[in-house]
């Protein structure tokens, strides 16, 4: 079934976050990423191949910003956050919502992508920690040397880690495109084999937003 005409949430994403925020998390998930690609595009609608690597870099702080904006609403979410920092997250009821850019088509879905490939710094450690017991792949891509991202994810993780009992990690994972927006958002959690090899245990594709159609421009008769 195609992401864009998914009705209701999950009987997972109902045991995960309960009745009353499940549904409001099954379209709001959507509208932050979606929100998130249109703010980037509005701001520099001439940078087509540069706005592509900044949507794919785990360091673009859109993403966070809008889920903590349209998840730190909910009925309880708290949300995480260290100043001077790019990062902030959502903890809904004993899960951390971690986004990430997995692809630029809508023919993907984040089932079909190796989990951990091109995850960054933040959620390698967030899994390393709260996550199953993995071990790095050989696919995995190799991290940049980054004193600031390194500071940085430190410190929101330990802020986490004071949070008891410890949350769960959950992937708010999309494929997006600058001329063409949101393609496909889904919600996933991550389990690892016996040898530490991780993999999907769950995966929903998300319904996409209706697409916003422009107002006609008012005539002006003189």
């Amino acid at each position: 079934m195609r992401p864009d005409v998914l009705v209701g949430p999950s009987e997972w994403v109902v045991e995960q976050f309960g009745d009353k925020v499940a549904g409001e998390l099954w379209t709001r998930v959507p509208e932050a990423l979606s929100t998130a690609i249109d703010r980037e595009v509005n701001a520099h609608p001439a940078m087509t191949q540069t706005m592509e690597r900044v949507i794919a870099n785990p360091r673009w702080p859109l993403p966070y910003e809008e889920l903590v904006l349209f998840l730190g609403t909910l009925p309880g979410a708290e949300i995480i956050s260290v100043p001077k920092s790019i990062y902030q997250l959502v903890v809904i009821n004993g899960h951390v919502v971690v986004p990430w850019c997995y692809g630029q088509s809508a023919l993907t879905s984040m089932r079909d992508v190796e989990v951990g490939r091109s995850f960054g710094r933040l959620a390698r450690e967030l899994l390393r920690r709260f996550g199953p017991p993995w071990r790095r792949s050989q696919a995995e891509a190799p991290l940049p040397l980054d004193a600031v991202d390194e500071r940085e994810v430190a410190k929101i993780c330990a802020a986490i880690a004071k949070i008891d009992p410890k949350p769960e990690v959950v992937i708010a994972g999309f494929a997006g495109a600058p001329h063409l927006g949101l393609l496909r958002a889904c919600l996933g959690e991550i389990k690892s084999t016996d040898n530490g090899h991780l993999l999907w245990s769950h995966l929903d594709d998300l319904p996409l937003p209706p697409p916003v159609i422009p107002r006609p421009r008012r005539m002006q008769f003189p």
